[in-house]
């Protein structure tokens, strides 16, 4: 997953807790404990709820800046805890200008 570090819009933390032997998944309502590590400075955090119902934003911080964020987050009531990282990259250049690229040669008749 990736932002652009001009980006207006972040990621919206998501959280689920199952069986990994069935896939099974259950409710799970925290609290959680979400600790992100972003070395190169390169988002804000919107903090959410501890129970997640209103979920984390990371958003980019325009400093322009990028690198590798990771987000761990622990279920606090039973001792779960996963990762996950995504990057912040740097956006694509502006397009050249636009330039001719056709010369037409025609007449008109002497006046």
């Amino acid at each position: 997953m990736q932002i652009l570090a001009n980006a207006a819009k972040g990621l919206v933390l998501g959280i689920l807790e199952t069986l990994k032997a069935t896939g099974q998944e259950f409710p799970s309502a925290g609290p959680f404990q979400v600790d992100v590590t972003d070395p190169a400075g390169t988002i804000n955090v919107v903090p959410g709820t501890p129970d997640q119902k209103t979920a984390e934003i990371f958003r980019a911080n325009g400093s322009g800046n990028v690198g590798t964020v990771t987000v761990k987050v622990t279920d606090t009531s039973n001792g779960l805890s996963g990762s996950a990282t995504f990057d912040v990259v740097a956006p694509p250049p502006p397009p050249p200008p636009a330039a001719p690229d056709t010369l037409t040669v025609s007449f008109t008749p002497e006046a």
